[in-house]
């Protein structure tokens, strides 16, 4: 008996194992459900309701999630060569409670396009114009943006404004795990005693900046 019939059986068994593969012994999560390839969970750490449809044959892959209030769309096609990535923000729907609570709806979505690990173009942008914490405590924090732009790094730059009362600016560096927080206050801004309360402002102070690493 050759070796190849030998293998032949081991083979079949292998692919379907992977077809068949219950999502749940490879997601972290509540109520899981599906395969690896096609499933849905009711959590997955701070996200939910989760659903996802993976195509590795076809180079696609889609996930669609909600947080904070609102639904989002991910896709990704052609990795790992010539690929692109969009994220879509979609309409307001229930999602997993957490223990702090944002709200306000986003707008717009952002493409990528890139090679391999190279991130070679970016267009459009989210935005939402009316952003606030609600929970544990209320607070306004007014209109925002995300953009990623691309050069010799994946660089994520924002923007949050409350007319009057603040102004924050991102600018984060993915591949690095670093980014910079610059922030403009009133003094007498709902936001001027949390940065203060925080050490991230001094007590006279009325700008600063605060570098993070994760």
């Amino acid at each position: 008996m050759s070796v190849r019939v030998l293998l032949w059986p081991v083979l079949v068994c292998v692919v379907t194992l992977l077809v068949e593969l219950p999502a749940s012994w490879l997601v972290p999560g509540r109520a899981v459900s599906g395969s690896l390839w096609q499933g849905q969970a009711e959590q997955v750490g701070d996200v939910g309701p989760l659903s996802w449809q993976w195509q590795p044959w076809r180079q696609q892959a889609q996930i669609r999630l909600g947080y904070q209030g609102q639904d989002w769309l991910a896709q990704l096609s052609g990795w790992p060569w010539r690929w692109r990535a969009d994220v879509e923000a979609l309409e307001a729907a229930p999602s997993v409670a957490l223990a702090y609570r944002l709200a306000g709806h986003w707008q717009g979505r952002v493409a990528v396009n890139g090679v391999w690990r190279q991130c070679v173009g970016a267009e459009g942008r989210l935005q939402v114009n009316d952003l606030a914490l609600v929970s544990p405590w209320s607070l306004d924090l007014g209109q925002g943006w995300l953009e990623m732009r691309c050069a010799s790094d994946w660089r994520l730059q924002g923007g949050l404004a409350l007319q009057g009362q603040h102004q924050l600016d991102l600018d984060a560096d993915l591949l690095a795990r670093r980014a910079r927080v610059g922030f403009e206050v009133q003094p007498d801004a709902a936001l001027t005693p949390l940065l203060r309360g925080a050490q991230w402002l001094g007590p006279d102070a009325a700008k600063g900046e605060r570098q993070l690493r994760w």
